[in-house]
């Protein structure tokens, strides 16, 4: 759990990054400058993390079932039933939980794609002569970007404080 959450937290930072460099290069007229440069480079980490957090969505959709259906196996095997309704009541709160981060990883995933789809498009327009005319035409895709940023931004907030809560219900057991 711990891992996801910090791999929530390295996308919502290397997002933030990307739109640093984004703006950067926006004022930057020469062809393949350093802030160009920079801005290719973080193109190229958030192609990487889209992948993995495409990967980590799917993977919690899939697994979600099976674990919460062992989980029912193991809260019906428990004797005693004060102890067995404390377990129901923490397997309603965890499944409330994990339906949710799974809910904003299926949102932040889908926002992503475009997202960086928008940024590769933007990199591909400025790799050209830095005319008015290029930066015109990118201009749009930059306020797209930002558009799809904010929802995966948001989508991923959501996880993390989704991720305090499971943290929170776990806590309680020790």
């Amino acid at each position: 759990m711990q891992a996801a959450q910090n791999e929530v937290a390295n996308v919502r930072s290397n997002i933030f990054i990307t739109l640093v460099q984004l703006d950067k290069v926006r004022g930057e007229r020469a062809v393949a400058g350093p802030q160009y440069q920079a801005f290719t480079n973080q193109v190229g980490r958030m192609k990487a993390l889209a992948k993995a957090l495409g990967d980590r969505a799917e993977q919690m959709r899939q697994r979600g079932k099976a674990y919460f259906s062992d989980w029912e196996a193991r809260t019906a095997a428990i004797q005693d039933p004060a102890q067995r309704r404390l377990a129901e009541e923490r397997a309603g709160e965890r499944k409330k939980s994990y339906d949710a981060i799974n809910r904003s990883m299926q949102d932040a995933r889908k926002n992503f794609i475009p997202f960086v789809e928008e940024l590769t498009t933007i990199k591909t327009l400025l790799e050209g002569s830095r005319d008015e005319q290029s930066i015109a035409q990118a201009k749009n895709l930059f306020m797209r970007a930002n558009w799809h940023c904010i929802d995966v931004q948001r989508a991923l907030m959501e996880i993390e404080a989704e991720f305090d809560t499971l943290a929170a219900s776990f806590g309680k057991e020790q």
